[in-house]
């Protein structure tokens, strides 16, 4: 009897270590995942803003090239979907850049606006910058989709001039 309570409390330990094992490995895939996620975003949205193109407003037809290169890579990697209609979160002194719909990608992108001199002889037009959410979810079939870990990054200030 002695041997077999040591025995099972053996497979317990081992059953946890591969739990633990597992549960790392997954996670750490997942913050791949998001973070590739992230920059990808953020230098698409670096690429648009650098080339003089007009600024990326709340899913208009300006930002229909940025969605499609986005929209191709997100697929390609398999990034989540959304389920609900315009579920970003407010955050403080940002704007709603990007929201997304049902059966869009699972990102947000905000703006923040700089106050500049109104005045018409100020050489500084505005300033603003971008900030990128997206989320990490882990792939385990029944609490992964419970478990959503939100990621951001900014980008560096644009600053247009008259």
């Amino acid at each position: 009897m002695k041997g077999a309570i040591g025995n099972a409390l053996i497979m317990n330990m081992v059953i946890t270590f591969i739990i633990i094992f597992f549960s790392l490995l997954i996670g750490s895939m997942a913050y791949s995942k998001a973070y590739k996620t992230k920059n990808f975003i953020l230098n698409a949205l670096d690429e648009h803003a650098s080339a003089g193109k007009t600024r990326l407003t709340a899913n208009s037809e300006e930002g229909r090239p940025f969605n499609e290169k986005v929209n191709e890579y997100l697929g390609r990697i398999g990034y989540q979907i959304s389920t609900k209609n315009n579920n970003c979160p407010t955050k403080e002194s940002y704007i709603v850049a990007k929201y997304n719909n049902a059966g869009d990608y699972e990102y947000c992108i905000y703006q923040k606006r700089y106050i500049t001199d109104r005045d018409n002889n100020a050489v500084i037009k505005e300033k603003y910058n971008y900030m990128v959410l997206v989320y990490m979810r882990f792939d385990i079939p029944v609490i992964g989709q419970f478990i959503k870990i939100p990621i951001t990054g900014e980008t560096k200030t644009y600053t247009e001039f008259r």
